[in-house]
Parts: C-alpha cells; sequence; structure tokens
C-alpha cells in the first residue's frame, strides 16, 4: 500500500507519462498495422497475380501450341504435325484421338486392341466443353513425372475430326510454385477447383484433397478468395495463422493460394511495439529519476515537517518543537500552521494538566467527602432505626397509657359518684347534728328540773342512750353518760348538777361537732367539685392521649419513611463515592495522557500573543 505521498505523486506522474506513450503507441500501431494490413494485402495480390500470370502464360503458350496443331493434324501428315508440337511445346508425346476410336502418337506408341480413346477423361472433357481443357495432374507411368493433358477439339465444317492431346511434364511448374515464399514459413500451392492439391511444397501432399493442408480451405472459400481481388482470409495451418490470397489461372479451372505466415508478416509491428516498450520503459525509468530527484528536494521540508509531528505522535510528544517558516510556499504555510497548531496544542494540553490536576483534588474531595457523608447516612440511617424502635415502643407505651387513662377517667367518675354519695351522707349527718344540738338544749332543760322529776332520770337515761347511739361515734359520751345515768340513777339527783354541767359542756362540743360536720360537708362538697374537676381532666387527658397515639403512630409512619428514605440516600452515596471515585480513576489517567507530552512553561503567553487564538469549549480565553 503507498504511503509516502512522494511515491504517490512520481506514480502518479509515471502513469500518466506511460499512458501518453501507450497510447501514442497505440496510435501508431493502429495506423502501422492499418497501412501494414494494406501493403500485406497488397504484396500477397501482387505475388499470386505475378506467379498466376507465369503459369497462365505457360498454360497459354502450351494451349496455343496444341490449338496451333489443328489444321496441321487434318491433313496428310498428321503424325509429323504432331511430332513438331511435341518438340516444339516440350510435350512428352502429341497425339490425335479420332471419333472412330484411332489413336495417332507422335512417338509411334501403338495403343493395345482395348484402348478406346474416346472414353479417356481428356477427350471427352474436350469435346464436351468444346475448348481447350487443361486436366487433373497424374503420374506418368513411364516417367514416373507428374504430367498434365491439354486436350482441344479439332473441327471442321462443324464436324469433330478428334481431339489433339500433349502430355506435358510439371515438375518445373511444381518447383515455380514451391519456390514462392515471401516469407522463410509462407508458401504457396496449385490447387484444382479448390478440392485438389496440385502442387506444394510437401510433395506427400500432390493430388491429395486441399482439407489436408487446414480444414479451413473448402471450395466455397477458394471460389470466395478467387472472386474477390486484394482480398484474403486468415487460415490455421499447422497450428500457426496464415493470411491467404487465391488468384484462379485463366483457362483453366486451377488456382494459386499464397499462404502469408501472420507472424512474420507482423514482425514490423511487434519491432515496432518492441521499440515503443523500449522507449516507454527508458523514458519512464529517466522521467522516474529526474522526478525523484526533483520531488526529493520538494519535499525535503515536507519530510522534516512530517517527523515534526511523528515526534509529537510518538515518544515524548515533544509539543516545544517548531519547524522553521522560512519562504512563502505551501511547506512553510504548513510549517506555520504546525508551529500554530502545535503551540495552541501546548497551551490546551497546559490547560488540561492544571483541569486534571484540580478535577484529581477535587475527585479526591468529593471521595472523601462522600466516604464521611455515606458513614453519617449509615449512623443517621442506624439512629432512625433506633428511632423507629423507640417511637413504637413510645406507641405501645402511649396506647397503654392511654388505656390507663381511660380506667382512670372510669375511675375518677365512680369516685365521683362516691363523693357525691358522701356529700349527701355528710349532709345528713348535719342535719343529725343540728338535732342533736336542739335535743342537748332539751336535755338541759329537763336536766334543770331533774331535780323535781327524779322518776324520769331513767327515762332521760334511756333517751340520752338511745341519741347515743343514733350518734355514733360522737354519741359515745351520751353513751357512758346514759350508762352512768342508769348505774347512777339513785344519785342523778345528786349529780344533776354535774349532768347539767356535763350537758352544757357536751352541747358546746356537739355544737362544734355539728360545726366541724357541716365543715366536714362544704370540704365533701369541695371534694366532690374536685373529683368532677379531675374526672373532666382524666377525660381531656384520654381524649389527648388518644391524639397523641394518632399523633405518635403517625410519626412513626414518617419515621419508617425517613429511614427508607434514609437508606436509598445511603445507596445514592455509595453510588456517588464510586462515581467520584471512578473520577478520581479518570483523572488521573487524564493527568498521565497529559504528562506524556513535553510542555514549556510559557505556552500560555506564547498562545495569548497570538491574535487567532480563540477559546475552546467551556472556557474563556485569557485576554492577550
Amino acid at each position: 500500500m503507498l504511503t509516502s505521498l512522494r511515491l504517490r505523486i512520481l506514480i502518479a506522474t509515471l502513469v500518466v507519462i506511460a499512458v501518453a506513450l501507450i497510447l501514442n503507441g497505440a496510435a501508431s500501431y493502429l495506423t502501422v498495422k492499418s497501412h501494414n494490413d494494406d501493403q500485406i494485402a497488397q504484396q500477397l495480390d501482387s505475388i499470386a497475380r505475378g506467379n498466376a500470370l507465369a503459369i497462365e502464360e505457360w498454360i497459354a503458350a502450351r494451349a496455343s501450341m496444341v490449338e496451333a496443331t489443328r489444321e496441321p493434324v487434318i491433313g496428310d501428315a498428321p503424325r509429323q504435325a504432331l511430332i513438331q508440337l511435341a518438340e516444339s511445346g516440350g510435350f512428352l508425346s502429341a497425339y490425335l484421338g479420332k471419333p472412330d476410336g484411332s489413336l495417332v502418337s507422335s512417338d509411334g506408341w501403338v495403343p493395345p486392341d482395348d484402348y478406346d480413346p474416346r472414353q479417356r477423361g481428356w477427350y471427352r472433357a474436350a469435346t464436351e466443353q468444346e475448348r481447350t481443357i487443361v486436366s487433373l495432374p497424374y503420374v506418368d507411368a513411364n516417367t514416373g513425372g507428374l504430367v498434365v493433358t491439354f486436350a482441344t477439339p479439332v473441327e471442321r465444317n462443324g464436324r469433330l475430326q478428334g481431339v489433339i492431346g500433349g502430355d506435358v511434364l510439371i515438375d518445373k511448374l511444381i518447383e515455380q510454385v514451391g519456390g514462392i515464399r515471401p516469407t522463410p514459413s509462407s508458401f504457396a500451392f496449385l490447387s484444382s477447383g479448390g478440392e485438389t492439391l496440385i502442387a506444394h511444397p510437401d510433395p506427400d501432399l500432390t493430388l491429395e484433397p486441399l482439407t489436408r493442408v487446414s480444414e479451413q480451405l473448402t471450395p466455397s472459400v477458394i471460389a470466395e478468395l478467387g472472386r474477390s481481388p486484394e482480398a484474403w482470409n486468415r487460415v490455421a495451418v499447422d497450428e500457426a495463422d496464415k493470411r491467404l490470397a487465391v488468384t484462379p489461372i485463366a483457362g483453366t479451372d486451377w488456382e494459386l493460394g499464397v499462404a502469408l505466415d501472420e507472424y512474420e508478416a507482423t514482425a514490423g509491428l511487434r519491432g515496432m511495439m518492441s521499440a515503443s516498450a523500449i522507449t516507454l520503459v527508458v523514458v519512464a525509468l529517466g522521467a522516474a529519476l529526474i522526478l525523484g530527484g526533483l520531488l526529493r528536494i520538494a519535499f525535503r521540508r515536507l519530510l522534516a515537517t512530517r517527523d515534526a509531528m511523528e515526534n509529537v505522535a510518538s515518544g515524548q510528544a515533544d509539543l516545544t518543537r517548531r519547524l522553521p517558516e522560512d519562504g512563502n510556499d505551501e511547506v512553510a504555510q504548513i510549517a506555520n500552521a504546525f508551529n500554530r497548531f502545535v503551540a495552541r496544542m501546548e497551551s490546551v494540553m497546559l490547560t488540561i494538566r492544571d483541569s486534571s490536576e484540580s478535577v484529581r483534588v477535587a475527585a479526591t474531595e468529593i471521595t472523601q467527602g462522600g466516604q464521611d457523608l455515606s458513614r453519617r447516612t449509615e449512623n443517621a440511617a442506624s439512629s432512625l432505626q433506633q428511632t423507629s424502635a423507640s417511637m413504637e415502643e413510645i406507641t405501645s407505651t402511649v396506647e397503654h397509657t392511654a388505656e390507663s387513662s381511660r380506667q382512670a377517667n372510669g375511675l375518677a367518675e365512680s369516685a365521683s359518684d362516691v363523693a357525691r354519695r358522701g356529700g349527701e351522707a355528710v349532709t345528713r349527718v348535719v342535719t343529725t347534728m343540728d338535732g342533736i344540738t336542739d335535743a342537748s338544749r332539751q336535755i338541759g332543760e329537763i336536766v334543770s328540773v331533774m331535780d323535781s322529776i327524779a322518776f324520769q332520770t331513767n327515762l332521760l337515761a334511756l333517751n340520752a342512750s338511745v341519741e347515743a347511739a343514733r350518734a355514733g361515734e360522737q354519741g359515745r359520751g351520751f353513751a357512758v353518760v346514759a350508762g352512768e345515768v342508769r348505774q347512777l340513777a339513785s344519785r342523778s339527783a345528786e349529780a344533776a348538777k354535774q349532768i347539767k354541767g356535763l350537758i352544757d359542756t357536751s352541747v358546746e362540743r356537739t355544737e362544734e361537732g355539728a360545726a366541724q360536720v357541716r365543715e366536714a360537708g362544704d370540704t365533701m362538697q369541695e371534694l366532690v367539685e374536685s373529683v368532677t374537676r379531675v374526672a373532666d381532666v382524666l377525660a381531656e387527658i384520654t381524649a389527648a392521649t388518644g391524639e397523641q397515639s394518632d399523633g405518635i403512630g403517625q410519626v412513626n409512619v414518617a419515621v419508617s419513611e425517613l429511614d427508607r428514605m434514609t437508606q436509598q440516600n445511603a445507596a445514592l452515596v455509595e453510588e456517588s463515592t464510586t462515581a467520584a471515585e471512578q473520577l478520581k480513576d479518570q483523572a488521573d489517567r487524564l493527568a498521565e495522557a497529559v504528562g506524556g507530552f513535553t510542555l514549556s512553561r510559557h505556552a500560555h503567553e506564547a498562545l495569548a500573543d497570538d491574535s487567532s487564538y480563540q477559546a475552546l469549549p467551556g472556557r474563556v480565553a485569557e485576554p492577550a
């Protein structure tokens, strides 16, 4: 694969030169070939016609001699005329076949009794065609040579007098045909009717079918070529292409064919093509050498540019290298563009290096922060789980508290009922104490008159006992008094004064007890009201506790949802930490890739001085 531009230009130029030379050679070849074909056709025609003309003259001369003998053979000395014909025309023998079957020969040959000239082919052909004919060659029995017979009919007054025939060797004719060789591999042949060979360079083919020479030599082909002057046809003879031209022999049914070897006939064309090919090679080599030298000189600076680019693209990637910008040609423009490109690349690489360091630091911080956040999130998730468990316990406790509040509310209501009943009992006690007070006053009055009514002492004692029983605990003193009254009934008179004093004291104490009972009634009433208020507060506490239980349930659901979200956040934090670690790895790889370039410290200043600098996407150009 062609990777060198110089080699591509060299090859393209050589291809253009070669194509031009090839087209020129092809045009020359076609022109020369056309002229060569015409010359070959003319040469074939001239050779065939010239040799055919010689054969025609040879045949015509002998035919004329035979025809000139018509009158002499009718005279008194036919044999003498035949001898003269044979000697003058070079015939082996001359003879006259008569209509009566007799034969007169110049050499005195006496035919056998069964010999009838009228049955011979030469006799019959001459009489049938009524003109001079030339027979097919045949081998003479005496000489062993190839002989043809000239025969012509002799008529007088419209009557056939006989047929004059003469046998002549055609060895010289065969030699003449065999000597027709336009080129070493070319040959000529003489045939009859396009079927039988009369003469051929190969003696073994004499009198053989013409198709022995080539299967393409059929009578129709021979006849067509004979009818078209300067026409030729390509035939294959012994696996070699030949150009065949055929010329009929006048006065006979013979034809002379000349087969010109195609390879030898086009030797001039091949020589020209060889010369053109050599010229093409020489010109191509010369052009390659000259153009190669010129391209080497022209591409020297371009090769330096290529080496610089290869240095940038491989090894340490030295971006500090610059190319000389001498001249105003395309190479100088490429060097200038390369220098500006490298300067811009160096600045970009410096920016990338700084940015990659910042990204690496930021990625490290993000990774650490993510890990810290992950730990805190896990702790928060754990705390939320504990909070959720505590909230469940609080919910259970609040439910128990609500249940207890409901039970306390029921108990408070029961206590309120009991307190009301106690208040009512205290009210009755107050009423009773008032009655006791009145009774005590009456007892005082009775005691006042005990002195006079002693017999009523027992009754008063009984009444005192009854009243003491009614007074209960407060009337215990009355009971003691009543007992002593019963025991000391006899002394009731003596103790009346003492009883009166005691009754007065009891009345005072009863009044005090009544006051205390009234105070107890008021206190009980206050207690009833307080218990009622407590029952109301407990009812409110029960309702609030129910509401708190519902609220705590909702808080528990919210805490569960918060726990789920915290778990998701923890997973996201882990993913973010993983992404930050990958970002750190990518930043390290970017720093490593940028570290493969050799950069200068003043690339930013050099780039800032370049008026053609444009800010990269996502980056603001520093002001010059």
